[in-house]
C-alpha cells in the first residue's frame, strides 16, 4: 500500500532445507550500495495512536499490537502479524524466563554483588515496565505483544517489514535506513550485496541508534533482544572504563 519493496529481495529460511532456520532478508541478485530495498508509508507502522514518547516501553503500543495479534489473519497487517506468531515465539527476552530461570542467570551474572557483570537489570523488562509501569494483564497474548514491543521496534513504533531484520555488525552489517521524523522509512544497501547474502541491520552501530554506539553491547542485546550475537561482538564495562570487541 504505496510501499516500496525491491523485487531483487526476499524474506525466507535461512536455511530452506530445515524447517526450524531462521528467517531472513536475502539479496536474490546483486545489490548496489545506496540501492533502495524498501520503502514504507509512515501509514503502515503501528503506533500509541498518539504523539511519540520517550518512554521505555509504550504501553498503548503495546496494547494496539496485543489486539492486531488477536486478530490475527483479519489484521489490516495480517502477513506481518502472520510472520511475528509463526517466527517470534515468547519468552525469549530473560524476563520472560521463568522464575528458576531468571534466577540463575542473575547468579551467573553475579547480580546484586560488587562483581555484578553486565547487563543492568537483566530480567526486569516485563516486571518493571508491562506489568509495573503499564498495569498490563498477564493476558498471554498481551505479554507476548509486551515482548515484541521490546524486542522488535524502533523507538517503540513497530515497523513492519524493517523489524523483520536481523542483527549483524561488522562486514555483515549492509544495510540502513532512515526511522526519524515524518517520511517515509527507506531502507538502502551500504554496500554492494552479492545475490545469496543476507541483508542485516545494526541494534547498537546504525546511524540513528543514538548513543548505543559506545554503551551497548553483547550482553544488552541478550537482555533487550533475547539472543547472544554472532561474532563480532561488543563487551563493555562502564565501571571500569574497559570496552572491548570479539
Amino acid at each position: 500500500e504505496n510501499g516500496v519493496f525491491n523485487p531483487k529481495t526476499s524474506f525466507r529460511l535461512a536455511d530452506p532445507s530445515k524447517h526450524n532456520s531462521v528467517y531472513g532478508y536475502f539479496a536474490n541478485e546483486n545489490l548496489a550500495k545506496d540501492e533502495l530495498l524498501f520503502e514504507i508509508p509512515r501509514s503502515m507502522t503501528l503506533t500509541n495512536g498518539g504523539d511519540p514518547s520517550n518512554i521505555d516501553l509504550e504501553c498503548d503500543t503495546a496494547r494496539n499490537l496485543a489486539k492486531e495479534l488477536k486478530l490475527g489473519h483479519s489484521s489490516k497487517y495480517a502477513p506481518w502479524v502472520e510472520y511475528l506468531l509463526d517466527t517470534q515465539p515468547p519468552g525469549q527476552l530473560p524476563s520472560a524466563w521463568s522464575d528458576a530461570g531468571k534466577a540463575l542467570f542473575e547468579k551467573l551474572l553475579g547480580h546484586g554483588t560488587e562483581k555484578e557483570l553486565p547487563p543492568f537489570l537483566p530480567t526486569a523488562w516485563l516486571d518493571d515496565e508491562w506489568l509495573n509501569h503499564c498495569q498490563g494483564s498477564n493476558d498471554p497474548v498481551e505479554l507476548h505483544a509486551a515482548q515484541l514491543l521490546i524486542q522488535r521496534s524502533w523507538d517503540n513504533v513497530m515497523m513492519p517489514i524493517y523489524d523483520m531484520f536481523n542483527h549483524r555488525n561488522g562486514h555483515w552489517f549492509n544495510s540502513e535506513g532512515s526511522v526519524v521524523g515524518d517520511e517515509p522509512i527507506r531502507v538502502r544497501a551500504t554496500r554492494d550485496i552479492m545475490a545469496g547474502e543476507q541483508i542485516y541491520t545494526s541494534y547498537n552501530q546504525c546511524k540513528d541508534c543514538g548513543g548505543r554506539l559506545t554503551n551497548y553491547g553483547t550482553p544488552e542485546i541478550v537482555r533487550d533482544y533475547g539472543f547472544v550475537e554472532s561474532f563480532p561482538q561488543r563487551w563493555i564495562f562502564g565501571e571500569y572504563d574497559v570496552a572491548f570487541e570479539i
